[in-house]
Formats: C-alpha cells, structure tokens, sequence
C-alpha cells in the first residue's frame, strides 16, 4: 500500500519514530497517551513494538486484533506535547 510513512520504529519509553517518504521523521511520546482509553493497549511493550506503517496509518497488533491510528492524529498528539 502506498502513502506517505514510510516506516514506524518503536523506541524505548513509548516513543515511535515516524519515517515519511520524503526521508523526514518525527519522534511521537506516546508515554502520557497510553494513559487514555484510545491508546490504552499500547501499553503492553509486546504490543507497542508491534508498530508498522501501513500507507498513511501506523498498525500495532495484540496478535488478534489489530489497532490502526492514523499519522496526522499521532503528529496532532506531537504537537500537544
């Protein structure tokens, strides 16, 4: 599937690293969002790490449900911080 992520990188502290096609990337502190009921079942570090990009959506599994957001509500959440 094309669209403009390129990769999503899980770091250490939930952080995800967004890589865009056009060889930018941004850094997501997800840490204060696993709190919420939305991102809750980013929780679990097995979970987290599962993270890939799938066109213009980052894709975690819990290895039965998958759970999708999509880049510009995690680069709205960016710029909360």
């Amino acid at each position: 599937m094309y669209g403009f992520l390129s990769s999503a990188n899980p770091l250490p502290g939930h952080r995800l690293e967004l890589v865009f096609r056009n060889g930018s990337t941004a850094v997501v502190n997800m840490e204060p969002r696993i709190r919420t009921l939305r991102f809750a079942r980013l929780d679990a570090e097995a979970v987290f790490a599962s993270a890939k990009a799938e066109g213009d959506k980052v894709v975690w599994t819990d290895g039965k449900t998958p759970f999708a957001v999509y880049c510009s509500e995690l680069l709205d959440a960016m710029m909360m911080d």
